[in-house]
């Protein structure tokens, strides 16, 4: 086996067992926040180390920018995405947020 095969297998290896971890600790958890804190790992770091082993392993090849791109698209939607969903469990458990301008409202996240 070759280095940059060495490298590719590490590589993918790693992010691998950082998605399985997230997996295994959403079946654990039974929260829903805790559980979307759990996908910012496997988002981010899992998903970032089998595409830069693909890179190793293709290099800058179609097959490569396309990892790239993958990696590029998962790590600029995750922190949208989890911000997003977090919003929603939020209002759907009954919390409201008031406008900072508003000196007459509580503190953020008070119920009215």
């Amino acid at each position: 086996m070759t280095v940059t095969g060495v490298i590719s297998a590490v590589l993918l290896v790693a992010g691998l067992a950082v998605v399985v971890g997230s997996c295994v600790g959403m079946a654990v958890f039974d929260d829903p926040l805790d559980r979307l804190h759990l996908t910012t790992p496997a988002a981010m770091l899992g998903s970032t180390g089998i595409c830069a082993s693909v890179v190793v392993r293709v290099g800058l090849s179609a097959s490569g920018l396309a990892a790239i791109g993958v990696a590029v698209i998962l790590i600029t939607a995750n922190p949208l995405v989890g911000h997003a969903v977090a919003r929603a469990i939020a209002i759907r458990r009954g919390v409201t947020w008031t406008d900072p301008q508003d000196e007459s409202a509580g503190s953020p996240g008070e119920r009215r």
